[in-house]
């Protein structure tokens, strides 16, 4: 597990790194459909991740509390949150398996004390989003070509990339659901 520095660090093409941001959804970007800049008919080799990003997804910052996090993560379908700076850097995620991981031991799979709500939980008030946030997930940059995002998420067993700008700046997300639909679609050209 990598741990980021204050400082900042250029990202480069396939490296894992980390940064942080403050809460709300951000949208933007938006994923075409066909052949993006290089039109109908464009390998995997020569096609950036800027022409699947999805640009719509949760953001928080470092000290968002926990309740406000799960909160997010239950109300948008079980959804990640991503952790970024207020520049908007990206710093880690945060599952729903960060949240059953940090449930304490009155809770959770192992405990022989089953509680079956997020009360205790809620109540802490010294958890916040960096506490439980993963700081592991893999960040792409947004010229980086499909081909090597795939060569990713299988090495790493991630379904989903972030992608960032030349700056660290989170930029959207790719998953593998979406980079299926794309490639399906080029096989209809």
């Amino acid at each position: 597990t990598h741990t980021p520095s204050r400082a900042f660090r250029k990202p480069e093409r396939g490296n894992r790194y980390m940064r942080e941001n403050r809460g709300g959804r951000s949208q933007g970007g938006g994923r075409s459909q066909g052949g993006g800049r290089n039109g109908k008919g464009s390998s995997p080799d020569t096609t950036p991740l800027s022409d699947l990003v999805s640009g719509t997804f949760i953001k928080v910052g470092p000290r968002t509390p926990l309740d406000t996090c799960i909160r997010h993560i239950v109300g948008d379908r079980c959804s990640d949150l991503y952790v970024t700076d207020e520049e908007g850097h990206f710093l880690g995620v945060i599952t729903p398996f960060d949240v059953v991981a940090h449930l304490g031991p009155g809770m959770g799979v192992r405990s022989r004390k089953k509680s079956h709500h997020l009360g205790p939980l809620l109540s802490r008030d010294d958890l916040c989003a960096e506490d439980i946030m993963s700081r592991g997930h893999i960040a792409v940059m947004q010229d980086t070509p499909l081909s090597e995002a795939l060569r990713l998420m299988e090495k790493h067993h991630h379904p989903d990339l972030v992608v960032v700008n030349r700056e660290g700046v989170l930029v959207g997300i790719v998953d593998v659901c979406s980079i299926l639909s794309y490639l399906a679609s080029e096989g209809d050209s």
